[in-house]
C-alpha cells in the first residue's frame, strides 16, 4: 500500500508553492524602482525573517495538541478566559472569508490568462480551472504534494527559459546599487507576502514522511521560492521595455512570440500552487471548527471560491485582498506568543535549537514582521 505521506522534497515545493501566488507577479515593478543592490538586499532579509518565522510555526505546530490548522492552535494558546468563544469565533469568521477571497482571486487571475492565451469565454476558463485544482485537492495531501512538485519544477523550468531570453534581449543594465530606501523597504514587504506559506506548514509538519527533515524542507522551500523570485524578477527588469505593474503583461510584450505561452503557463502555476495549499487549509478549518466530514468541508471551502470568482466584480474581490493582508499580519504577529507559550515546557528540542528560546531573536522576527506590515503603506 503506498503511503500517504509527503517526502520532504514534496514538503518543500508545497510550501514553496504556497508561497507564490498573486505577489510575485507585483514584485518586478517594485524592485525596478530600486537598485540591484536594493533588490539583493531585501530579498536577502525576507528570506532570513521568512525563514525564521516558518521554523518557528513548525515548532508551534509539533508543541500543540490541535495541530492540523493555526486557527486550532491560536485557540489552544492564545484564545482563552471568559471571550475565549468570542475571539475564536470572529478570527474563524474573517479567517474563512478571507481565504474565500483568495481562492476567488486566484481562480480570477488564472482564468484570465486563459481567457487571453486560448480565446477561451471567461466563465469558461473559471470554470476548468476550478475543476482541475478542485479534483486535486480532493484526491488528497499525497497527489497535493505531487502536484506541488512537479508544477513547481515547470515553473523553474519556465523562469529559467524566461531568464535565457532575456539575456538575448537586454533593454536595460542593472547596476550595482541600492536606490531608495523607501523603494527597497516596499520591495521588502511584497517579498515578505510573497515567501508567506504560514499555512502550509501544519500541512507538512504532519503529513512529512520523515519529521527530522521538516527543517530542511521549510528553509528549501522558502529558498526555492526566492530563487524563482530572483531571476523572475531580474527576467522582468533586464528585457521588458516597460517593466509593468503585472510583471508578465510587459515581459511576455517584448519578448513575443513564445513568451506569451510561456508567461501564461507560469501564472496559471503560480495560482494553482496556491490555491491547493489555500483550499486546503480552509478544508482543515472547517472540518475542525464546524465539525463536518471533510467532504462537506470540501464542498464549503471551495465551491463558494467558484462562485464568488463568477459573479463578483474582480475590483471587490481585490479591496478584500487588503484585508487578507492585515490577517496575514495579525497572524504572523500571534505567532510569536504562541510559540512561547507552546514551548515554555518543551525539553529544547527546537528547530532553532537554545536560538528558539532567545527574546532578542523572538524579538527580531517580530519586528521584521511589524516593518513588513509597515512597508503596505509606502507607495
Amino acid at each position: 500500500m503506498k503511503s500517504k505521506k509527503i517526502s520532504a522534497w514534496e514538503a518543500a515545493m508545497l510550501i514553496a508553492g504556497s508561497g507564490l501566488g498573486t505577489g510575485i507577479l507585483a514584485i518586478p515593478y517594485a524592485a525596478s524602482r530600486t537598485g540591484l543592490f536594493g533588490i539583493i538586499t531585501a530579498v536577502a532579509a525576507a528570506f532570513v525573517a521568512s525563514a525564521l518565522m516558518h521554523l518557528l510555526v513548525a515548532d508551534l505546530v509539533l508543541n500543540s495538541k490541535n495541530s492540523t490548522q493555526l486557527m486550532g492552535i491560536f485557540k489552544e494558546h492564545l484564545f482563552k478566559g471568559k471571550n475565549e468563544n468570542l475571539y475564536s469565533s470572529l478570527f474563524f469568521a474573517v479567517l474563512a472569508v478571507v481565504l474565500l477571497f483568495n481562492l476567488a482571486i486566484y481562480i480570477l487571475v488564472a482564468a484570465e490568462v486563459f481567457t487571453e492565451t486560448f480565446g477561451m469565454a471567461p466563465s469558461v476558463s473559471k470554470i476548468i480551472f476550478y475543476g482541475i485544482s478542485s479534483l486535486i485537492v480532493v484526491a488528497g495531501i499525497k497527489i497535493i504534494g505531487v502536484s506541488e512538485k512537479y508544477s513547481m519544477i515547470i515553473i523553474g523550468g519556465v523562469v529559467m527559459f524566461l531568464t535565457v531570453k532575456s539575456l538575448d534581449h537586454p533593454v536595460r543594465n542593472m547596476e550595482l546599487t541600492f536606490g531608495s530606501y523607501r523603494g527597497a523597504l516596499a520591495l521588502y514587504g511584497l517579498v515578505m507576502f510573497s515567501f508567506s506559506a504560514l499555512f502550509s506548514i501544519p500541512q507538512a509538519a504532519n503529513n512529512i514522511e520523515n519529521k527530522n527533515k521538516l527543517k530542511t524542507a521549510i528553509i528549501a522551500g522558502i529558498a526555492i521560492n526566492a530563487a524563482i523570485t530572483l531571476f523572475f524578477t531580474f527576467s522582468a527588469i533586464k528585457a521588458s521595455d516597460t517593466v509593468t505593474q503585472v510583471a508578465t503583461i510587459g515581459l511576455s510584450s517584448s519578448l513575443g512570440n513564445m513568451s506569451n505561452v510561456v508567461c501564461a503557463l507560469f501564472v496559471a502555476l503560480a495560482m494553482f500552487t496556491s490555491y491547493l495549499s489555500i483550499a486546503l487549509a480552509q478544508i482543515d478549518i472547517i472540518c475542525t471548527e464546524i465539525k463536518v466530514k471533510r467532504k462537506s468541508a470540501f464542498m464549503g471551502a471551495t465551491v463558494p471560491s467558484l462562485l464568488t470568482a463568477l459573479f463578483l466584480p474582480i475590483s471587490f474581490i481585490a479591496m478584500i485582498q487588503v484585508v487578507g493582508g492585515i490577517v496575514a499580519v495579525i497572524t504572523s504577529l500571534l505567532v510569536i506568543p504562541g510559540y512561547i507559550k507552546a514551548t515554555e515546557h518543551s525539553n529544547g528540542n527546537l528547530m532553532l535549537g537554545n536560538l528558539g528560546k532567545n527574546k532578542i531573536l523572538l524579538s527580531i522576527v517580530l519586528a521584521s514582521y511589524i516593518l513588513m506590515a509597515a512597508s503596505s503603506f509606502i507607495n
